[in-house]
């Protein structure tokens, strides 16, 4: 987004996302070798960690920016930092909430999950969902806009420490941004 705050070039989350790219293509080409198998998903919490360090480092840098340096703040780039904060946020935790719930993609694949993260509705009542339903990538995303949205869960509700932890912080870093969202136009009308 252009004339944004951000702490890093803006060509850094492409490089985040060869170096990414480049094990995941291996990992499809071993064929599911269990090797590459780790490397690509302690890669993928990498550059998620990374990313979320990265956000949450944003909005700390505009937080000091609006206390600090207020006469410095510029109303489009404090609206369109705070987009890109909630939009990362939603789309990180996504990610986060996929990697995490039920062992991760591979273990829901192969059916060999452990307890779940999260419990969604279609789980109580088998009857409205096809035989051998399993949360996917839509569920999550779902998942991650609501929180990100009502500040809290809304249709699949966190059953682990981890997952209710992941969900408070997903919901404080969305506070910040929303409530810029719903002042700047006036307190920042007149400079």
């Amino acid at each position: 987004m252009p004339d944004r705050y951000r702490l890093a070039p803006p060509g850094f989350v492409y490089f985040v996302a060869a170096l990414m790219i480049v094990p995941m293509i291996v990992a499809a080409i071993a064929k599911g070798s269990p090797v590459w198998r780790r490397v690509e998903r302690m890669l993928m919490f990498g550059a998620v960690g990374l990313a979320l360090t990265i956000n949450t480092a944003n909005l700390v840098d505009v937080v000091d920016e609006l206390l600090f340096h207020s006469r410095d703040v510029r109303p489009m780039s404090l609206f369109l930092t705070s987009i890109a904060i909630w939009l990362g946020n939603m789309l990180i935790f996504t990610l986060i909430y996929w990697l995490i719930d039920r062992g991760g993609p591979d273990a829901r694949a192969t059916g060999s999950t452990p307890y779940p993260d999260f419990d969604f509705p279609a789980m109580s009542d088998p009857s409205k969902v096809p035989p051998g339903w399993q949360p996917g990538i839509i569920d999550y995303l779902f998942i991650g806009f609501t929180t990100t949205t009502a500040f809290g869960p809304t249709e699949a509700m966190p059953l682990t420490a981890r997952a209710k932890a992941l969900s408070i912080a997903q919901s404080m870093i969305s506070l910040v941004p929303s409530s810029w969202l719903r002042h700047a136009p006036s307190e920042f009308s007149n400079r």
